[in-house]
C-alpha cells in the first residue's frame, strides 16, 4: 500500500523559477545532457559529432516558377526542319496570292477530265435525257473541290453576288476562296448558287447547299435525285 500511496501522491510544487538549473552556453548544455543519457564508451565521441556539417543543408533548390504559355509538342519532322505553318495559319494570315493559287486549278481541270472520263468539257451531258447524265451528276457531285474557280450566280447576300475565285478550303458549311485581289473570302453554301467554270466554255451551276457536306463525306455519299429548290 506504501508504494501505491507514493505513486497517487501529488508533486511537489516549484517554489521558483531559480530552483529550475539553466545553462547559459546552449552547447554546452546538449553536450552535458549527452554525457549524462549515452553510455560511456560513446560520450568521448560527442565533440565529434557535432563538429560534423550537412553539405546538403547550405544549398537550396531553386525551383523555375511556371509559365503560362502551354508547351508546344513538335513532331520528329517539325523538329528537323522547323515549325511549319497549318493551312489555317496561312489563310488566317492572308499570305496567299491568286497568281500562287491559279496553278491549283489546273490541276484540278486535269483532276476533272480524269474524274469524268473526258478529254474536253463539251461532251459532258446537257440533258436529262442523255443516258450518262445521272452517273455524271453524281461523280460532280462526289469531287473534290479544291482549286475549282467559282463565281456567285445568286444569294439571298446581295454582297456576294458577283464574287469570283479559286476554292482553297472546302468546309462543311463554308467555301473559302482566293479572289483576283488576292483576297481571301469566306463563302456561306447556305446562301448562293455557283458557277463553277470547267474550262472550255462550260459551266455548271449548283446549289451551294446540296455540297453542305464534309469533302470525306461527300465522296463516299449517294446524292438523290431531286427537284429545284430555292434559296
Amino acid at each position: 500500500m506504501s508504494d501505491y500511496a507514493d505513486l497517487c501522491s501529488p508533486l511537489p510544487n516549484i517554489t521558483s523559477a531559480s530552483d529550475v538549473p539553466i545553462c547559459q552556453n546552449r552547447e554546452q548544455g546538449v553536450v552535458n545532457f549527452l554525457q549524462n543519457m549515452l553510455p560511456s564508451s560513446d560520450c568521448k565521441q560527442i565533440p565529434d559529432e557535432l563538429r560534423k556539417t550537412f553539405i546538403f543543408s547550405k544549398f537550396k533548390i531553386k525551383r523555375k516558377r511556371k509559365t503560362d504559355c502551354k508547351s508546344t509538342f513538335l513532331s520528329t519532322r517539325r523538329t528537323k526542319h522547323g515549325p511549319s505553318m497549318s493551312a489555317s495559319d496561312i489563310l488566317s494570315k492572308k499570305q496567299l496570292k491568286y497568281s500562287e493559287v491559279y496553278p491549283l486549278n489546273q490541276l484540278w481541270l486535269d483532276y476533272m477530265r480524269d474524274l469524268l472520263g473526258v478529254t474536253s468539257f463539251a461532251g459532258i451531258p446537257k440533258s436529262p435525257e442523255d443516258s450518262n447524265w445521272e452517273s455524271v451528276n453524281q461523280q460532280l457531285m462526289r469531287a473534290d473541290f479544291h482549286g475549282a474557280n467559282i463565281t456567285i450566280h445568286k444569294s439571298r447576300c446581295a454582297s456576294l453576288v458577283g464574287l469570283t475565285g479559286i476554292i482553297i478550303q472546302d468546309t462543311k458549311r463554308t467555301f473559302k476562296i482566293c479572289g483576283t485581289d488576292d483576297s481571301i473570302r469566306t463563302i456561306p453554301k447556305d446562301l448562293v448558287i455557283i458557277c463553277i467554270h470547267m474550262g472550255n466554255g462550260v459551266t455548271l451551276k449548283v446549289y451551294g447547299k446540296h455540297l453542305a457536306v464534309r469533302p470525306v463525306e461527300r465522296a463516299v455519299k449517294k446524292f438523290r435525285t431531286v427537284g429545284l429548290t430555292r434559296l
